[in-house]
């Protein structure tokens, strides 16, 4: 029994901290929603804790279930019936008022009324910004000390007073998300770049590996094509008389007639179309004999014309 009771007795573990037992001062909020409202009326609540130094916490409740579920449950309506919307503030589970509220609190200097002030390493300002517990001094009846005296060479300070951290400049909260929200677009914008560059470069290394046609010289006498590996390349070329081509048929030229209309056609030569075309051909007369069928022909007029 005795050594039982000086057994040092062992810590109970402590209770996971709820947003119902959390003492500090929170700003729901839902930046993540892209509306300008509610993004402006954050800025303002958050400039009005502020104002008033007041320590406070921000979340975002469309990203934190728990948090949603509190403000679905919990936010009602305030005292003239009209239901709340967020952003709001929020202390140990319970809602203590939107905007609209907290403009009339601050209005009248009523909101440290309606508010604990509660430090800690995550509020804004944290707790080593906090400024120090107001001393109050007790009152004595005695008379009031004289004023010191100043000494006749007083020494000039060279070195700056510290400046205290609260009145540090501290980062909003909209301006945190919009930062997160720049990065994001910046990443995205980097990966798309990335990605186009690398399809710019596969489109090139394709196009290097593609074989280009050799180049070379034609013959002024034979009309080849000699490359330069001193191959000669062969060519197809085409008569001026006879319309033949030389070597292969090319691929762009329709191959020649041998058949029209179910008859076959029948190559001839060079005489036999010179023949033809002497046979055909319409032979002229010259100025002497139109003269004298003119006159022949106006003879012949005159006797017709004295009968």
């Amino acid at each position: 029994m005795a050594s039982e009771s000086s057994a040092p007795a062992t810590a109970a573990p402590a209770a996971p901290q709820t947003y119902s037992t959390d003492p500090a001062l929170y700003i729901y909020t839902s930046l993540t929603a892209g509306s300008s409202h509610i993004v402006t009326a954050t800025s303002r609540l958050e400039t009005i804790l502020r104002a008033n130094r007041v320590p406070f916490k921000a979340i975002d409740i469309a990203v934190d279930e728990k948090a949603r579920m509190l403000w679905g449950r919990r936010a009602g309506k305030d005292a003239s019936g009209r239901q709340r919307k967020i952003p709001g503030l929020v202390q140990e589970g319970l809602v203590l008022g939107d905007l609209v509220e907290i403009e009339e609190w601050n209005e009248y200097g009523e909101l440290k009324q309606h508010v604990q002030i509660y430090y800690d390493d995550f509020t804004i300002p944290s707790k080593s910004a906090a400024p120090p517990p107001i001393v109050q001094k007790p009152v004595t009846t005695s008379k009031p000390a004289l004023p010191p005296v100043a000494p006749q060479n007083p020494v000039k300070a060279t070195t700056p007073a510290p400046q205290h951290p609260a009145s540090l400049p501290i980062r909003s909260i909209v301006e945190e998300a919009a930062q997160k929200a720049k990065k994001n677009q910046l990443n995205a914008l980097r990966i798309k770049a990335a990605a186009a560059s690398a399809k710019v470069q596969e489109n090139e290394g394709k196009e290097s590996k593609k074989e280009e046609t050799p180049a070379g010289l034609q013959s002024p006498t034979s009309t080849g094509w000699k490359s330069s590996d001193d191959k000669t390349i062969e060519t197809t070329i085409q008569s001026p008389t006879t319309t033949s081509w030389k070597g292969s048929l090319p691929k762009d030229v329709d191959p020649p007639v041998t058949n029209l209309h179910g008859s076959p056609i029948e190559r001839v030569s060079k005489e036999e179309i010179e023949a033809v075309e002497k046979a055909e051909a319409i032979k002229e007369e010259s100025s002497e004999e139109e003269e004298e069928e003119e006159e022949s022909s106006e003879n012949d007029k005159k006797p017709e014309e004295k009968k």
